[in-house]
């Protein structure tokens, strides 16, 4: 794990992926999800995202993350939300779920820390036939300067930052089908300031945390977001498996 996921695990924010929980609860309300359905919330971290699935919908979910640190977290949540959650420490890379497990995979900030392609086969691998994979990630605008990706990639851990098309083309080309795929720009410390009516965060987002004591890695992070940030994105990919 990087010096940057190392920080991230030990802050005891809910929702730090690009968007925030506001934009999950956007992304979510589109999606008719049965009691009945089994739901994967791929690197789950505090169990924000994965509580709220098990507590509105009543659905079987998953909550894999490498992490013990995060899983002790979101078992926590849970435990305060009496929210049924089932979960499971494991590898993005090769899940502990048999093949054509889940009828939902939910991802949110997790692939861009990881080889895309190898990550997005083994989404493919663990749904249903129809099944629905959505992911929420960080993307790099054409204006990106090289020094910039350089730095970032350095800062965060990350083997890449994909550009929209090359998100997409790595869902395609692991076999999903498109059903609905968006960009927008990296949200701003305003954009942030939504996560303040959606309660749960001891933390809102590293944006907002200009007067805390952050590690050295999120401080690095959060000067090279706010020079470079118009150059920066997110895209929400919800694809379906063939």
């Amino acid at each position: 794990m990087s010096s940057y996921l190392d920080a991230i695990a030990s802050m005891d924010s809910g929702s730090l992926h690009p968007g925030g929980f506001h934009h999950t609860l956007k992304v979510l309300r589109d999606f008719s999800i049965s009691r009945n359905d089994i739901v994967i919330d791929v690197g789950c971290g505090t169990g924000r995202t994965a509580c709220h699935l098990a507590k509105t919908y009543g659905a079987h979910v998953f909550a894999l993350d490498n992490s013990e640190k995060m899983l002790s977290k979101a078992r926590s949540r849970a435990g305060r939300e009496k929210a049924d959650v089932h979960f499971v420490l494991g590898d993005v890379l090769d899940m502990p779920f048999r093949d054509q497990a889940a009828d939902l995979v939910m991802i949110e900030s997790v692939l861009v820390f990881l080889p895309v392609l190898k990550a997005v086969k083994e989404c493919f691998r663990v749904l249903k036939r129809k099944g629905i994979l959505v992911d929420v990630e960080l993307l790099a605008k054409d204006s990106l300067p090289p020094e910039a990706r350089e730095q970032v990639k350095a800062v965060c851990g990350l083997p890449q930052i994909p550009s929209f098309k090359e998100w997409r083309q790595a869902f395609e080309k692991a076999g999903f089908s498109q059903i609905a795929a968006s960009c927008k720009n990296f949200p701003g410390p305003l954009d942030n300031l939504k996560e303040i009516f959606y309660g749960g965060n001891s933390l809102f987002s590293p944006e907002l945390m200009i007067a805390a004591n952050l590690s050295r890695p999120l401080q690095e992070y959060q000067g090279l977001m706010k020079r470079y940030r118009s150059h920066f994105g997110f895209g929400t990919f919800i694809y379906r498996k063939n």
